[in-house]
């Protein structure tokens, strides 16, 4: 409806369809066609549910606070909306604007489709579209400032994250086939795409010759929609022998992250997954040795006094002039897309936060000991910041322990190259964040639930032009402490 009249809503329309097929696969209350009225009504329904979820699972982690007035409930932001509008930007600022465009053997049959047509594209164009779409991963997988999951990455049974790009790239040719027919030709009918299991096959057979036939069919139940599962990592949504392809679910954007949820959600996989992804984390290494005069090391051992060890310090890195240094506990969790899993991402850094203060505890009554490499000063000569790092996302819920801070990797790369671990330090204890009222406001979101009317704070960006720095002088007060 929205494509019909030209419209764009502030519905996320992810979410909205993501309900939909959880609702398909756990209450299966009826059959046959649906009509448009009746349609609509699901939708609408869905929407709503979508908008409790929100509400529920921010009420339930603490991010809000609820009060009820005059019979209305009040629903505010606890914690700094700051936080999550530096996200935000940083989030769109690494996404690419130079997407490669529909070919012309793709416009061309998109634009002579007859109306009635309910066919699939012909080899020439799938092929022109696969082509676009494995393009379109490239693009988005190589803008990620953190850096992309290589395609040697290892994702259970054999299959790699390479394997699974080619999957997904002729799925995603697909959907991209659905959504531009859908907006060009205004024709709702075209928003979905059925294929059977067979036919999908013989399609990543015909595309994927790469590919074992044993890791397509892997790919592809790793990617249908199975309760406990997240449709926003499966999207494929399974009825009876038919596979259908959603388009708003199939995004390239998040190729990594559909990969590795969909392969971590199988126990077997779960621990070679995460062990992987803590590899990835000498990018923190190699961003903090471009800081001028540091000394930098990683995976330093801490032994208890009866040879017992007490854990390690991920990464430390240290100015011997100014003895001053910062401990990072780098947690590489799966990024997240949806608020569930960001909530999961903040239990990551709230968890990481107490068990870097237990090991920070043993090191200060000196019940456990760190052997820093030689030439560097001691321990307990220096003045230490502690930190937890994450790949992308920041922390909004305030950290369990005192003198404890969180950042991400993206957010320290977009400060560009530190000046001296000073001015590091500086900005792990005062971040700088967007500006209410320069950069961001809240929105008071009003809607029904039951005959109660709920006033929810939402978050308007209104520029993309923030960017972080480092203060041209750091602060003079002493917010850290001594080891």
């Amino acid at each position: 409806m929205e494509i019909t009249a030209g419209l764009v809503s502030d519905l996320p329309w992810e979410s909205v369809l993501a309900q939909l097929v959880i609702w398909h696969h756990e209450f299966r209350v009826g059959s046959g066609s649906c009509d448009e009225r009746t349609a609509v009504e699901v939708t609408a329904l869905a929407a709503m549910a979508q908008r409790l979820d929100h509400l529920e699972t921010g009420v339930r982690s603490g991010a809000y606070q609820v009060r009820l007035s005059g019979g209305k409930f009040r629903v505010r932001h606890r914690w700094n909306p700051s936080v999550e509008v530096a996200d935000m930007i940083l989030a769109e600022a690494a996404a690419p604007t130079l997407l490669p465009k529909l070919s012309e053997t793709e416009r061309r049959w998109i634009s002579t489709r007859p109306v009635d047509s309910r066919s699939g594209p012909p080899p020439a164009v799938l092929r022109a579209a696969v082509d676009r779409a494995t393009e379109t991963i490239e693009v988005y997988r190589q803008a990620v400032p953190e850096g992309q999951v290589p395609d040697t990455f290892p994702l259970g049974e054999g299959m790699t994250a390479g394997d699974m790009v080619r999957v997904l790239a002729v799925i995603m040719a697909i959907a991209s086939l659905c959504e531009e027919t859908a907006h060009r030709l205004a024709r709702l009918e075209s928003t979905l795409a059925h294929l059977q299991v067979p036919q999908l096959m013989s399609l990543l057979a015909e595309f994927c010759p790469t590919v074992s036939t044993a890791h397509q069919a892997l790919a592809v139940e790793r990617l249908t929609y199975r309760a406990g599962r997240s449709c926003r990592t499966s999207p494929l949504v399974q009825h009876g022998d038919t596979l259908i392809i959603c388009p708003p679910l199939v995004t390239p954007r998040a190729v990594d992250t559909i990969m590795l949820r969909s392969a971590a959600h199988d126990p077997r996989s779960f621990g070679p997954v995460g062990r992987e992804q803590g590899e990835r984390a000498t990018a923190w290494v190699d961003w903090l040795r471009t800081t001028p005069g540091v000394l930098v090391a990683e995976r330093l051992p801490a032994t208890r006094a009866d040879g017992r060890s007490a854990g390690d310090l991920d990464v430390v890195v240290v100015d011997p002039v100014k003895a001053i240094g910062v401990c990072i506990e780098i947690k590489w969790p799966i990024d997240a897309v949806s608020l569930p899993e960001a909530m999961k991402v903040e239990n990551w850094v709230t968890s990481a936060a107490r068990q870097l203060d237990r090991l920070r505890g043993e090191l200060r009554s000196r019940t456990a000991t760190v052997q820093l490499p030689d030439g560097w000063p001691a321990f307990d000569s220096i003045d230490w910041t502690w930190c937890v790092g994450t790949p992308q996302q920041l922390c909004l819920r305030p950290l369990p322990v005192p003198e404890m801070h969180a950042t991400s990797l993206r957010y320290v790369q977009a400060l560009g190259t530190p000046p001296g671990l000073e001015a590091l330090v500086d900005i792990l204890v005062r971040p700088d964040l967007p500006g209410e009222g320069e950069h961001f406001k809240v929105i008071k979101r009003s809607f029904p639930v039951g005959r109660r009317q709920v006033h929810l704070d939402t978050i308007g960006v209104s520029t993309d032009r923030w960017r972080p720095r480092f203060r041209s002088e750091p602060s003079t007060e002493p917010e850290r402490e001594a080891g």
